[in-house]
C-alpha cells in the first residue's frame, strides 16, 4: 500500500491504525489499536469538543473518564480477539490445531489420527515345562515416547521354552593341544561323573600320554583349581606339563595311597648265625617279574610264600584294598638279572594293572620279616624280554575311580565368524532354535532381531548338555565377535521367546445406542478415546482403526467415505473431532444403508491407546495384564515403534497444500515429498532423481523423529505401495535416512542496560531455535543441504530486542552421532565462517552446545 503523503504530513493517529500486511507473513496484524491507543483517541475527541472545554479532569475517579477507560478496555479485548481470530482464519497463520483441521477439511484433507505402537517382547518362563502364550495376551510397558503406561496385546500364539527365555551365545572355540608348559586341562563333566571320580583342590593326578605304552611320557601333578565351564570341568594344576608334545588327549588317574614293594627299605646287609658264627650276608634287591623265554622258574627267591610273578607284597598291611582296584606300577626293568647279585639297573617303566586277589601273609626279605598284604595283579609287569627289576624302584599307586581323559581347556579362536555362534543347552531346547527369531540386546539398549537356523548334521538327538552351533545371518548393527565372549560374561544377551504385540487395550463391548430407520446419517460417539489406529499401505488414507461395529449382531463394513456407496450397503465411516474423540456415522439410504430400528442394537468392539514409541523407561519393567501359569519375567529388548500422537497443526499446514495440489496422485517429486511428510514419524523429506545401479530411481532422503529410525523400512514400503496404486510405477522408490549434524556456538553479546540478562538469554535461545519449532536453527526451519553462516547468526541475534551488539567467537560442528545430548562442548574450538552441510544432512543446535557471554560493545573511534 502506498502512502499519498510526501512531505510535512502530520503524525498518523494511533487509533484506528491503518492495516497493511505484506504477503508471506507467518502472522498478520489485524489489530486496529490497543487500550492505550483507544484511550488516547477518546480523550483526544473529548478535548476537541468545544462544548466540553471546561471538563479538564482526566483521572479515573471521574465517572465520565472511568466510562471512557472502560470503553478502551473493551476495545482492547475486542481487538485482541479480532486479531487472534483473523490469524486463525488463514492456514499459514493459524496456530490452533482445531483451526487448521477446520481449514484443511474444507479441501478434503483430514488430519491423521494417533497411531498405536508395535513392539517385540520377550517372555521369561520358570520351571522346565514349555508354556503357551495365547494371542491377545495383555502387556503393560512404560516407554520413553509416552507419558502414560502403554497397553499392548500379543498378535499370535507362541510356545515359550524356559531355556530360551534369556541366554547367551558364544563365539567359536577350540580345545588346544597339550604341550610342554600346559597347566590348564579339561574333561567332559558327564564323562567324569561316569568314572566315579570327584576332584577337589589338592588331589593328586597321574597323567600319562599313552597308558598302553610302558615307556609313555607321564607325570604326577597336584590339582590347584577346579572350575566347571559349560559342559567341561577345567582343572588347573600346580606347575605345568613338563613332558613333550602330547597331542590332543592325555589319560588321567586320580591317585589315592602310594605303596612300595615289601623289603625296599631293608639294609643292604644283615647278620645271621651259621652255627656259632655271625655271618654278614648281602641283601639281594633284584626280582624277576615274569618268565624269561627258555628259563623255567620253580619258585621266587627271597620271598616266602610268593608263588606267582604277579604277586606283589606291599610295604604295609592294609585291609581296604579290594579286588578290581586299579594300581599304577612304576619300576625299573632289565633283560639281565643283577650281576652283583644285589640290584638291577635300567629304564623305568609304567604299567596299569588291576588287583585280582588280595591276601594277608608274613613275608621275609633280608633282615625284614613281618605281616603284609599281598596283591595279585591281572598281568605280569614285563615288556618284551625285560623281566628283572630292583624292588627298591617299585612304586605302586592306588587309583580312585576309573581312568579318564584330559584335553586342553576351552580357548577362543583368534578370528571368529559371527555367522556361527554356539548355544549351551540340551537337545530339546537346541532344536527349537531352528528358524526361530532371536533378539540380541546390548547393555546400551540397542537390539537386533535375527532368525537362527541349525546345521543339518547337528539335529541327531542326544541327552547331553553342551555347546552346539547356531547359524545366523549378517548383523546390521555394529557387533563384534568379542561381544560373544566364551571365557568371560558376554556383552550381548539373547532372548528366544519373542512375541509380537501391538498397542491398544481391548475395551469391553460397548452399546453405542439405538438404531432409528427414520433418521439419516445417524452418528454415535465411542465411549472411550483415543481409538487405536494402525497403518495399512493398501488403504488411502493409510490409517485403519481397531474397531468393529455390530448392528443387530451383524458386522458392518468400514469404508473411507459414504460417497458412491450402494443404498443398501451396510457400511459406516469413522471420524475424529478436534478433541480426539471418535465418531461413527452411518448412511442415509442413498449413500449407504440407514440403520435398522432397534433398542441398543448398535454395538462396538474397539481398542484404545496410541503414541507408544521408544525404549523402555529406566527403572521400569514390563508387566503382564493377564495371568499366565509359569510366567517369570517380561522384557522389551528393543524399542516400541510406529506409535504417534495425532497429526499436529504445523505438520498439516505443510502437508495439506501439497496433498490437495496432487489430487491424490504421485506425479512430481513434490508429490512424493508431500506423501512422505504425511507419514507418521517423518520430520523432513526431499526427493531427487538419481541413478542407482544404473537404474533411474526416485530417492527420498527422510529425516525421522528421534527414536524412530527403525521405522524407515515401513516408510519405504508405504511409498512403494502408493507408487503402485496411485503413481506411474515406472521407477523404484528408495528411501534413505537423513542425518542431523549438531553445531556448537560461542557467542558474545552486548545488552541494553534496561533489559534483564536472564530473560534476554532466553530470547536469544528462542531466536537461534535451540528449542521449539521456530528459530534460525530449529529443525522445522532448516532444509537438507542448507549451510549456515556466522554472519547470519550474528544478524539473527542482533535483531533480538535488547541486544546492542553481537559477535560469533566460535562456530563448528560435531561428528555424526545418534546421542547428541551426550556430546560435551569441545575444546579446542573451531571458528568457521561457513558451516557446510551435505545433501542428506540438516544442521541443528541444542541449548547445551551454546555458550553465551555478555560484554560491553567495543568502542570505535569517530
Amino acid at each position: 500500500m502506498s502512502d499519498p503523503c510526501r512531505n510535512d504530513c502530520p503524525e498518523p493517529l494511533g487509533f484506528p491504525k491503518r492495516l497493511f500486511n505484506r504477503p508471506g507473513l507467518s502472522q498478520i496484524d489485524y489489530r486496529i489499536g490497543t487500550y492505550a491507543d483507544i484511550r488516547a483517541a477518546l480523550l483526544r475527541q473529548l478535548d476537541a469538543d468545544s462544548l466540553l472545554q471546561d471538563w479538564t479532569h482526566r483521572e479515573a475517579d471521574d465517572p465520565g473518564i472511568a466510562l471512557l477507560e472502560g470503553a478502551a478496555i473493551l476495545g482492547d479485548i475486542l481487538t485482541f480477539y479480532q486479531n487472534l481470530y483473523a490469524n486463525e482464519a488463514y492456514l499459514r497463520t493459524a496456530q490452533w490445531r482445531e483451526s487448521v483441521a477446520d481449514l484443511v477439511r474444507l479441501l478434503g484433507y483430514r488430519l491423521s489420527p494417533g497411531l498405536g505402537g508395535k513392539a517385540t517382547f520377550a517372555v521369561g518362563i520358570k520351571g522346565t515345562t514349555p508354556v503357551v502364550v495365547p494371542a491377545g495376551f495383555g502387556l503393560k510397558a512404560q516407554v520413553e515416547g509416552l507419558a502414560k503406561t502403554a497397553d499392548f496385546q500379543t498378535e499370535a500364539e507362541i510356545i515359550a521354552y524356559p531355556a530360551l527365555s534369556q541366554f547367551h551365545l558364544y563365539r567359536p572355540f577350540q580345545l588346544p593341544s597339550i604341550d610342554n608348559g600346559t597347566s590348564r586341562f579339561s574333561t567332559e563333566t558327564i564323562a567324569l561323573q561316569t568314572t566315579g571320580v570327584e576332584l577337589k583342590k589338592g588331589d593328586r593326578l597321574f597323567l600319562a600320554n599313552v597308558p598302553t605304552n610302558p615307556q609313555t611320557e607321564r607325570q604326577i601333578v597336584v590339582v590347584k583349581e577346579i572350575q566347571e565351564r559349560f559342559d567341561r570341568t577345567e582343572i588347573v594344576i600346580e606347575g605345568s606339563w613338563q613332558q613333550n608334545f602330547a597331542g590332543q588327549v592325555v589319560s588321567a588317574y586320580k591317585l589315592g595311597r602310594s605303596f612300595r614293594h615289601f623289603g625296599y627299605n631293608s639294609p643292604p646287609e644283615f647278620v645271621r648265625l651259621q652255627g656259632d658264627t655271625a655271618v654278614s650276608t648281602a641283601v639281594n634287591f633284584s626280582r624277576q617279574m615274569g618268565p624269561v623265554p627258555g628259563i623255567l622258574i620253580l619258585f621266587l627267591d627271597g620271598y616266602s610264600p610268593l608263588n606267582s610273578f604277579k604277586a606283589l607284597p606291599l610295604d604295609a598291611q592294609v585291609d581296604d584294598l579290594t579286588v578290581g582296584t586299579t594300581l599304577l606300577v612304576q619300576l625299573i626293568l632289565n633283560s639281565q638279572p643283577a650281576f652283583d647279585g644285589r640290584s638291577v639297573s635300567g629304564e623305568t617303566y609304567f604299567f596299569e594293572r588291576s588287583i585280582q586277589q588280595v591276601n594277608q601273609a608274613s613275608v621275609t626279605r633280608g633282615a625284614i620279616s613281618g605281616g603284609t598284604t599281598i596283591v595279585e595283579l591281572n598281568a605280569n609287569l614285563t615288556t618284551g624280554n625285560k623281566a628283572y627289576t630292583d624292588i627298591r624302584s617299585v612304586e605302586m599307586l592306588e587309583v580312585i575311580g576309573q581312568r579318564f581323559t584330559l584335553q586342553g581347556a576351552y580357548q577362543e579362536k583368534a578370528s571368529g565368524d559371527l555367522r556361527t555362534l554356539f548355544f549351551f543347552g540340551d537337545f530339546a531346547s537346541y532344536k527349537q532354535l531352528n528358524n526361530r527369531s532371536l533378539a540380541f540386546a546390548t547393555s546400551a539398549g540397542m537390539a537386533e532381531i535375527l532368525t537362527s537356523t541349525l546345521p543339518s548334521g547337528d539335529l541327531d538327538p542326544d541327552g547331553h548338555i553342551k555347546l552346539r552351533p547356531v547359524l545366523l545371518p549378517e548383523f546390521e548393527t555394529s557387533v563384534d565377535i568379542s561381544d560373544f565372549s566364551l571365557l568371560s560374561e558376554p556383552k550381548i544377551t539373547v532372548y528366544g521367546n519373542l512375541v509380537e504385540a501391538t498397542q491398544g487395550k481391548l475395551e469391553k463391548e460397548a452399546v453405542l445406542g439405538n438404531g432409528d430407520g427414520r433418521q439419516v446419517f445417524q452418528t454415535f460417539k465411542l465411549p472411550k478415546a483415543p481409538l487405536t489406529y494402525f497403518t495399512d499401505k493398501g488403504e488411502t488414507p493409510p490409517e485403519v482403526p481397531e474397531l468393529e461395529i455390530f448392528v443387530n449382531d451383524q458386522r458392518w463394513t468400514r469404508v473411507q467415505s459414504l460417497f458412491g456407496q450402494d443404498p443398501k450397503a451396510e457400511v459406516y465411516i469413522v471420524r475424529e473431532d478436534a478433541n480426539g474423540e471418535s465418531w461413527v456415522q452411518f448412511g442415509d439410504g442413498k449413500t449407504g444403508a440407514r440403520l435398522p430400528s432397534g433398542v441398543k442394537n448398535i454395538k462396538a468392539l474397539f481398542r484404545t491407546g496410541t503414541g507408544a514409541y521408544g525404549p523402555l523407561k529406566p527403572e521400569t519393567k514390563v508387566q503382564a495384564s493377564d495371568r499366565l501359569t509359569g510366567l517369570d519375567q517380561l522384557w522389551l529388548p528393543g524399542v516400541a515403534s510406529g506409535g504417534t500422537e495425532p497429526e499436529s497443526g504445523d505438520s498439516a499446514k505443510v502437508a495439506a497444500p501439497g496433498k490437495i495440489q496432487s489430487l491424490g496422485r504421485l506425479v512430481s517429486l513434490q508429490d512424493f515429498e508431500t506423501e512422505a511428510l504425511a507419514i507418521a514419524g517423518v520430520t523432513k523429506a526431499t526427493a531427487a532423481w538419481q541413478l542407482v545401479d544404473n537404474l533411474p530411481s526416485v530417492v527420498l532422503t527422510v529425516l525421522m523423529e528421534n527414536g524412530r529410525e527403525k521405522e524407515l523400512a515401513e516408510v519405504q514400503a508405504m511409498l512403494n505401495a502408493y507408487n503402485r496404486c496411485r503413481g506411474p510405477q515406472r521407477f523404484p522408490i528408495l528411501v534413505r535416512p537423513g542425518q542431523v549434524r549438531y553445531l556448537y556456538l560461542r557467542l558474545v553479546a552486548s545488552l541494553h542496560p534496561a533489559f534483564r540478562q536472564e530473560l534476554l538469554s532466553q530470547s536469544i535461545h528462542t531466536a537461534l531455535g535451540t528449542s521449539g519449532t521456530s528459530g534460525l536453527l530449529s529443525l522445522s526451519q532448516r532444509r537438507f543441504g542448507q549451510a549456515e553462516y556466522a554472519t547470519r547468526i550474528e544478524a539473527t541475534v542482533q535483531q533480538v530486542e535488547g541486544v546492542v551488539w553481537s559477535r560469533v567467537e566460535a562456530l563448528g560442528w560435531f561428528s555424526p552421532t545418534d546421542k547428541p545430548a551426550e556430546l560435551a562442548y569441545p575444546n579446542p574450538e573451531a571458528d568457521l565462517a561457513v558451516v557446510p552441510c551435505g545433501a542428506d544432512q540438516v544442521l541443528a543446535l541444542l541449548p547445551q552446545h551454546v555458550q553465551l557471554q555478555f560484554a560491553a560493545a567495543p568502542q570505535e573511534d569517530c
